[in-house]
């Protein structure tokens, strides 16, 4: 899709630079709807066919290994196919960044696969598949799949540069709504995906009224079986009702999706989904972050995985706590309250680092570098995160996440003043519950927040995590939490 020459300007409506596409004899086009309907059934065949393959080549006693490891490789598929939907690698909408994401696609198969390993265990007394057929599936299934995705996103991206792809359009609506619809279009981020085709003004100072919106709407239903149109685009301000409406009825007779732009107002909000309420569409702003099945899945992940870390670490919070009482005199455990879900102050746990006569159980006074408060067991602890573990509690109890924003004291300040009171749009973080790790902290923002520039930035990450929660995302967060999160020099 390249820049095309200027269109001729209507009276009232500027010069507006059109894109332009083959026309629609020129190539064959593809639906990006139909492709990611493909997809699944692809992906299906590929890792049933690995894994027939595979039985073949192991399956050499014929004592009825065949027929678990077909049982095997249906159930294995299932999972990997509702992982993938579930994921959203077979969007429409998202299927040019996720076709090629070999890292998500084989993340998603080695989930599978453990799946599947648990119920091939648990099936029929325990009887399980032969390790070599499940080394071999697992191994040919990722390399066949991954290189047919890689494979895939080649073709699609170059059927998106030759214009395949593009949605065919026209618009039609008054000169400020449409040169803002056409220049939102044009970004370089939407190269491929649309191909405006003409523009039809309607809205002019010297004949706003509706035989001048007949005779320009005329044009268009004359021309539209020409230029292969997918989609008409009105672009009206939404206080006309009476002039969308008539528009709209001008269209019905032409054997394209009539659809209705966004207002003004619309392009300077986030982009939000459409949803139906009380039968009427309504286009929502800000959404709850674990809406429905994502809540869910974020609760099944806090209670699995602090469960089982629970069971790992006991050992090292036992030798923790003695050291803490070896050390000074005091309880083992700090509670703070601290801001949760909703604004709600909770009580977090957390191993007691400072002498028990200068804790500050407030957490107004931020902890320097040095800080006598500060016991010789504490440092330890606070550099490596040791003493962050007991909030595994807070986990298992549900005022807290092990992935989320970090959980500020309710009196933390910076500068003398309340961090929630120099942030704009602070709150917005606690839309989510506090996590004991998280996007900012794996990306080096731990420790003392002495300016405004250290308190933006943390929440730019932490409003980043609310807006585009994955459980893929905490995933890689919990895994570079582990390799690279758990010291830090800005931890004192």
């Amino acid at each position: 899709m390249t820049r095309g020459p200027l269109a001729e300007a209507e009276p009232g409506l500027r010069a507006i630079p059109l894109l332009t596409a083959a026309a629609p004899t020129a190539l064959v086009r593809r639906s990006v709807a139909v492709l990611a309907g493909l997809l699944p059934a692809v992906d299906g065949v590929i890792a049933i066919g690995a894994g027939v393959a595979v039985s073949q080549l192991v399956d050499t006693d014929g004592d009825g290994e065949g027929a678990r490891h077909a049982a095997a490789t249906l159930v294995g598929t299932m999972f990997f196919l509702a992982l993938a939907a579930a994921g959203g690698q077979y969007r429409a909408d998202l299927l040019d960044r996720r076709i090629g994401a070999v890292g998500r696609l084989l993340a998603t198969w080695g989930l599978a696969l453990m799946l599947t390993i648990t119920v091939a265990y648990l099936w029929d007394g325990g009887v399980a598949v032969t390790r070599g057929w499940l080394v071999g599936w697992s191994v040919a299934g990722a390399g066949a799949l991954a290189g047919w995705r890689v494979l895939a996103a080649m073709r699609m991206r170059r059927w998106r540069a030759e214009g395949r792809l593009a949605e065919r359009i026209a618009i039609v609506g008054g000169a400020e709504h449409t040169q803002r619809l056409v220049d939102h279009l044009a970004q370089p981020g939407l190269a491929g995906q649309v191909a405006v085709l003409g523009v039809y003004g309607i809205d002019t100072p010297e004949a706003p009224g509706l035989d001048s919106m007949h005779r320009r709407l005329a044009d268009l239903v004359h021309e539209a079986p020409g230029l292969g149109l997918d989609a008409v685009i009105v672009a009206l301000p939404w206080s006309d009702p009476d002039r969308i409406a008539a528009v709209c009825m001008q269209l019905r007779d032409l054997p394209v999706d009539v659809r209705l732009a966004p207002d003004l107002a619309a392009y300077d909000l986030p982009a939000g989904a459409p949803r139906m309420m009380g039968g009427r569409l309504a286009l929502e702003v800000w959404g709850r972050p674990l809406r429905d099945w994502r809540g869910f899945v974020k609760r099944a992940e806090d209670l699995l995985v602090s469960a089982g870390l629970l069971v790992m670490v006991a050992p090292v919070m036992l030798l923790a706590a003695l050291a803490i009482r070896l050390d000074s005199p005091g309880p083992v455990l700090l509670r703070q309250r601290r801001f949760g879900l909703g604004n709600r102050p909770i009580m977090i746990f957390k191993f007691r680092t400072m002498y028990a006569d200068r804790c500050d159980a407030t957490g107004r006074l931020a902890t320097l570098r040095g800080d006598p408060r500060v016991t010789r067991v504490g440092r330890f602890l606070r550099s490596s995160s040791i003493d962050e573990l007991p909030q595994l509690f807070n986990v298992l109890l549900g005022t807290m996440s092990l992935v989320g924003p970090r959980a500020h004291p309710v009196e933390m300040q910076v500068g003398g003043r309340y961090y929630h009171e120099i942030v704009r749009h602070y709150a917005a973080r606690h839309r989510m519950k506090p996590g004991i790790t998280g996007l900012a902290q794996v990306n080096g923002q731990r420790g003392l927040v002495d300016s405004m520039e250290k308190a933006q930035r943390r929440l730019d990450y932490d409003l980043h995590y609310v807006e585009h929660w994955t459980l893929w995302m905490d995933m890689r967060i919990l895994v570079a939490t582990l390799t690279r999160g758990m010291r830090c020099d800005n931890a004192f």
